[in-house]
């Protein structure tokens, strides 16, 4: 038979003195002692850990192993499992001091700035392409366009000279035979004194009227006698 006791107090009077209460064969009293700087990491605590050390070893490329007992060691625990919870921020600091050591190691490994520079003109940027192939293009087109204009305009100008002279003989023939001077058969313009067979066989000549009078057609005097 067991019987449970209440105290209130000191208890540690009670276990230290003679405890002597009622009847009882056998008396049990449970005393926990732990204090804050024994209790283990909680769950969400041991979970952060975790993700962090992962993020180093990925970063580092230490294995996850070797991180744990790096913290062990430093910390005085023999397993995570009885890691103690008031050494949670500064394993926590640990493992980001660490990790931003090998973050900076890796930026300074970067490739050198003269390979860089190499890469760029090795590699030009698809914008440039593009606009250099539409340049040539514009320029192909100007350059045709260019080619037409000058060849219309050496055409125009051959047309011009070619017609010039036609023009200037026509004005002058118009000025040096007023149309009162001449005659006119078959849409033709005839001189003063030239002959034509008409449409009746007969051959007339081109004659000067006195005075202001036009000009007129008739039958020689040789082929009236």
């Amino acid at each position: 038979m067991t019987e449970k006791n209440d105290f209130n107090g000191n208890v540690g009077q009670v276990v230290i003195g003679d405890s002597n209460v009622g009847p009882s064969l056998n008396n049990v009293v449970n005393l926990n002692m732990v204090g804050d700087e024994e209790k283990n990491l909680t769950w969400l605590q041991r979970n952060e850990i975790t993700k962090k050390v992962k993020k180093l070893s990925s970063v580092s490329g230490l294995s996850a192993l070797k991180i744990y007992r790096e913290l062990l060691n430093k910390f005085g625990a023999d397993k995570m499992d009885n890691f103690p919870r008031n050494k949670f921020n500064d394993a926590c600091e640990h493992i980001e001091t660490k990790l931003a050591e090998f973050e900076d190691e890796n930026l300074e490994q970067d490739m050198p700035d003269d390979q860089q520079t190499t890469l760029i003109q090795e590699v030009p940027c698809k914008n440039c392409q593009a606009n250099s192939a539409l340049i040539k293009k514009t320029n192909f087109k100007l350059h045709v366009l260019f080619g037409l204009m000058v060849l219309m305009m050496i055409t125009e100008a051959v047309f011009l000279m070619s017609a010039t002279p036609a023009k200037a003989s026509q004005e002058k023939l118009t000025t040096e035979r007023p149309v009162e001077q001449s005659c006119h058969y078959d849409g033709k313009i005839q001189s003063i004194g030239s002959t034509v067979r008409m449409a009746d066989g007969i051959i007339r000549q081109c004659m000067d009227a006195p005075g202001d009078a036009p000009s007129y057609w008739e039958i020689p005097q040789k082929i009236k006698h």
